[in-house]
C-alpha cells in the first residue's frame, strides 16, 4: 500500500491534515455519547456502565501532541502563548461562565450564593483543583474542562521547549520526568496528581508520532485505524479485565491516531460529508455538550417512552442536537470570537516573519 520514504521532510510545510480533523470529531462524539448513555433516574440505557468518553479524550491528547509538534514548533515563543491562548480560552470562559450561571441559581436559592466562586476562578485560570459536588475527582466546574487543566500544562511545558530551542526533545524529557517523579512520590495534591499524571505520556506519543511521520509513508499502517477503534470500544464496553483497561484505552489512542495518519498518506482527498463540519466544532461540541443535555433530557422525561425505544431515540437526538449546537455555536460564537482577537493580538509581524501558519486543526 505504501513505501517507507525517509527523504521527503513533511514538517517542512504545514498543511491541513483532513483526516486528523475528522478524528476530531470522532472523538469529540465519543464523549457525548459516553455523557448520553450515563445512568440517569427514568431513563433506560443499557450502556449505562460504559466509557466512550475515556478513550475520545485520550485521542485528543495524542492529537494535540501531535499537532504541537508539526505546526508549531517553530513559532515565536510570545505568538505560540497568544495562539494558544486565543484558541482554548474565550470560549471555554464562556461555557463556563454560562454553566456557573445554571449553579449559581441554585446556590442563591440555598442562600450560599458565593459557595462556587473560588471554584470559578481556579476554573477559569485551569488550576487543578477537587470538585464542590464530588470531592474525589479533581474537576473544574464545567467537568469537560477537565481535559484542558492537561492541555494548558502540556502547552506550557512546550513553550519552555521552545524558549529552549529544541520543543520535541525538551518537552519529552519534562513530561517523562514528572510522570516517573508521580510514580515514585504518593501525595493527593490535586496539582500534584495532574502535572504528574500518565495522561501525560499521550502527549509524548503524539510528539513522537509526528517526528516519524515526519520523513516516513505511514500509509502501509492504516488497519491501525480499525484496531485501535476496535480496542477504545471493547474497553468501553468493559469487554477486558480490569487491569488491563487503561493500557488498551492508551493504547487505542496511539494506534487510532497513528492509523488515522496512515489514512491521511493514503488517501488525501478523501473527503466524508458532515464529518468536516464536526471536527471543525468539536472544541465547541466538547464544551457545550452536558450543558446541553440538562433542558434536553428534562424534554425528553415528558415523552411517553420507555426501554428501548427510549433509548434508542433519546440517544439519536441527544447526538444529533449536541452535534448541530455545537456546529452552530462553533460558526456563530468560537469561529468570529477568535477571527477578532486573532485581528486584535495576532497580526502577521510581516513578511519575514518564521512562525509557521496555524493548520485548521490546531488545538
Amino acid at each position: 500500500m505504501g513505501n517507507l520514504d525517509f527523504g521527503t521532510d513533511r514538517f517542512a510545510t504545514s498543511r491541513t491534515l483532513d483526516q486528523i480533523q475528522y478524528l476530531r470529531g470522532i472523538a469529540a462524539m465519543m464523549v457525548v455519547l459516553h455523557h448520553a448513555v450515563q445512568r440517569r433516574p427514568g431513563f433506560y440505557s443499557p450502556l449505562e456502565e460504559s466509557h466512550f468518553g475515556r478513550p475520545g479524550v485520550l485521542i485528543f491528547f495524542v492529537i494535540s501532541g501531535f499537532v504541537m509538534m508539526y505546526a508549531c514548533r517553530k513559532e515565536r515563543p510570545a505568538t505560540f502563548a497568544k495562539r494558544r491562548i486565543i484558541r482554548v480560552v474565550p470560549i471555554y470562559w464562556v461555557m463556563t461562565l454560562v454553566f456557573f450561571l445554571l449553579l449559581f441559581r441554585n446556590d442563591v436559592a440555598a442562600g450560599e450564593p458565593t459557595r462556587r466562586l473560588f471554584e470559578l476562578l481556579q476554573s477559569l485560570l485551569f488550576i487543578p483543583h477537587y470538585h464542590s459536588a464530588i470531592e474525589t475527582e479533581i474537576w473544574p466546574i464545567l467537568v469537560p474542562g477537565w481535559t484542558l487543566n492537561y492541555e494548558m500544562f502540556f502547552f506550557l511545558v512546550f513553550f519552555i521547549g521552545i524558549l529552549a530551542g529544541k520543543p520535541g526533545p525538551v518537552a519529552i524529557a519534562i513530561l517523562l520526568a514528572l510522570v516517573g517523579l508521580g510514580l515514585v512520590v504518593d501525595s493527593t495534591d490535586a496539582l500534584f496528581v495532574t502535572w504528574t499524571n500518565p495522561f501525560l505520556l499521550l502527549f509524548v506519543a503524539g510528539i513522537l508520532l509526528a517526528m516519524l511521520w515526519r520523513r516516513t509513508d505511514f500509509s502501509r499502517f492504516v488497519l491501525l485505524l480499525p484496531l485501535g477503534l476496535g480496542i477504545a470500544v471493547i474497553a468501553a464496553v468493559n469487554g477486558l479485565p480490569e487491569s488491563w483497561i487503561q493500557p488498551a484505552f492508551f493504547a487505542a489512542g496511539i494506534l487510532t491516531v497513528a492509523g488515522t495518519l496512515a489514512l491521511q498518506d493514503l488517501r488525501p482527498s478523501l473527503v466524508i460529508p458532515g464529518l468536516g463540519a464536526i471536527g471543525d466544532a468539536s472544541y465547541s461540541i466538547y464544551l457545550s455538550h452536558t450543558i446541553l443535555m440538562i433542558p434536553l433530557y428534562k424534554a425528553f422525561a415528558k415523552l411517553p417512552l420507555s426501554g428501548w425505544p427510549q433509548f434508542l431515540i433519546t440517544l439519536t437526538l441527544t447526538l444529533l442536537l449536541c452535534a448541530l449546537a455545537g456546529i452552530a455555536i462553533h460558526r456563530r460564537v468560537e469561529k468570529p470570537m477568535i477571527h477578532w482577537l486573532r485581528q486584535r493580538f495576532d497580526r502577521p509581524a510581516g513578511p519575514s516573519s518564521t512562525d509557521t501558519p496555524e493548520p485548521r486543526m490546531t488545538t
